[in-house]
């Protein structure tokens, strides 16, 4: 589960900012495994998170900070801004163990 906003802004700046560079990592990491080519454009951005049993959920808007900075970083996003990212609500389920599901689609270039 990418870092909570909440998490980041209650650690000093060189931890926060190591907490961030993990974000980013991990991304790069499945960014290379899959072959998921950088973006070019604009995308559309889901966010699904599994929850163990009794774990509570973070604020939605709390996730995204960290996981589109990593995102942007690791060239899966040109920018972060509305003009390059169009963001779904997160979504929430249950299940066995802390999952999280991340699905990028490229939106169609106007001609």
């Amino acid at each position: 589960m990418p870092t909570p906003l909440n998490r980041l802004m209650a650690q000093h700046w060189a931890k926060a900012a190591r907490l961030k560079k993990a974000d980013a990592a991990i991304l790069f990491t499945y960014a290379d495994q899959y072959a998921i080519p950088r973006a070019t454009g604009k995308r559309s951005v889901e966010l699904l998170v599994v929850l163990p049993p009794r774990q509570r959920a973070p604020d939605p808007d709390a996730l995204w900070k960290s996981l589109l900075d990593a995102a942007v970083h690791a060239g899966l996003l040109v920018n972060d801004s509305h003009h390059w990212v169009e963001a779904a609500p997160v979504q929430f389920a249950r299940g066995d163990k802390l999952t999280t599901y991340l699905t990028m689609t490229d939106h169609e270039t106007p001609r």
